[in-house]
């Protein structure tokens, strides 16, 4: 839903909710409400354009959160991956020295664990990320 508020969106995101509910009980599928959650995205951080009035699922209630991970990224309500590119830089700080330990390889050959194991580890969706990545935080990925 796209609106100029949370709570403008709320009518449209309970539809969706009711309609996702309507496949499942037709399909036969289901839907673990410790796994959902609901996020309210916005370029601008103003108090009464946020929400934190909760949704209810199948008798469960769900607070709008102010980060989810979704498909192993972790997406804040500013869509700006701070807390992602910190703990992608950790991961791969850490991956990278474990290999250090190895001692007495061939560059190449430290080269090539580098690119399979720390590389893919710091540069996971990094497509998504990488167009809101702030200076300050280039250099934590670079240390690695």
């Amino acid at each position: 839903m796209v609106g100029p508020t949370a709570e403008s969106n709320r009518e449209g995101i309970e539809a969706i909710i009711n309609e996702a509910l309507n496949w499942e009980r037709r399909s036969g599928a289901t839907f673990e409400a410790e796994k959902t959650a609901i996020i309210h995205f916005t370029h601008i951080h103003i108090a009464h354009k946020h929400s934190s009035e909760p949704f209810t699922i199948k008798e469960q209630i769900i607070e709008p959160k102010s980060h989810v991970k979704i498909l192993g990224i972790i997406m804040d309500t500013k869509l700006r991956y701070k807390e992602h590119i910190v703990k992608t830089a950790t991961k791969g700080l850490k991956a990278a020295l474990k290999l250090k330990r190895l001692k007495g390889l061939f560059p190449s050959a430290s080269r090539q664990l580098f690119t399979s194991t720390v590389a893919p580890t710091v540069d996971y969706a990094s497509n998504i990320w990488m167009y809101v990545i702030k200076f300050r935080l280039v250099g934590s990925i670079n240390k690695v």
